[in-house]
């Protein structure tokens, strides 16, 4: 085994103490999965970038279709269930807010992808599906591999300008926070480079590692040292509360 592949294999152990794999679970309602556990303050959720599309098309209730694209936690490895992961429960939370809406939310994750990989596919998995908006989850696959950094920036601002180009609204999600990874791996360039290309694109950044730091700092949720037997139970936990801070920034980028 290259000195490469065991370094992406053990962080990626690291990032499975936080949302492991393991049997799946249901995927509780939304609305029984939110609460105080959940909350971020406002800063963390209120970005400038806005969706003036997005919030003209919820206020004439004509159809809604969000793609969101990612890696493992998109797919919900950690829970063992899309029904679990973040866009599924993002769809019924949006739902439940908007009643008389039509709005679907299509997951095309995939585990362990590069922001290059996922800007190939962007035409054939994104752009095809006629999209109003596409949520980007991106930074862990590239951060735990060491890719070239200008390489990743590149290849999300490729992306974004060809989401923008296609008259698509964006919004990035960084990466998640572990305690556990935070020694073995640099996440800070990756952060960064998501950011600016955010600020670069006017696209919104959605600040999933800030958030989930400040929940594991304020007792929220015990992101290291789980045991097994609890973690597919706690990774649906999160991606509920994802789903649900999610659904809050776009309410904010849409008002």
């Amino acid at each position: 085994m290259t000195l490469l592949r065991f370094r992406f294999r053990a962080i990626s152990a690291a990032f499975f103490l936080v949302l492991s794999l393991g049997a799946p679970v249901s995927a509780p309602r939304a609305a029984e999965t939110v609460g105080a556990e959940c909350a971020a303050t406002p800063e963390l959720i209120e970005d400038d970038p806005k969706f003036p599309k997005l919030a003209q098309r919820l206020k004439d209730k004509e159809p809604i279709t969000i793609v969101a694209i990612g890696g493992s936690s998109t797919v919900g490895t950690a829970a063992g269930s899309l029904d679990a992961a973040y866009p599924h429960q993002l769809e019924l939370i949006l739902r439940s807010r908007h009643p008389d809406e039509s709005i679907t939310v299509l997951n095309r994750g995939a585990v362990r992808e590069t922001a290059q990989q996922m800007e190939a596919r962007l035409e054939r998995d994104v752009i095809a599906e006629k999209p109003n908006l596409v949520i980007w989850e991106v930074g862990i696959t590239d951060a735990v591999r060491g890719s070239e950094l200008d390489a990743f920036a590149a290849a999300l601002q490729s992306g974004i300008a060809r989401l923008q180009a296609a008259g698509i609204e964006v919004m990035l999600v960084d990466m998640q926070y572990s305690p556990d990874t935070e020694t073995v791996t640099n996440f800070a360039p990756y952060l960064d480079a998501v950011h600016q290309a955010g600020d670069i694109a006017d696209a919104y950044v959605f600040q999933r590692y800030a958030i989930m730091k400040h929940w594991s700092e304020v007792g929220s949720f015990k992101l290291s040292g789980v045991p097994q037997e609890e973690r597919p139970k706690l990774a649906t936990r999160v991606y509920a509360c994802l789903g649900e801070r999610i659904a809050d920034a776009i309410a904010y980028a849409t008002r």
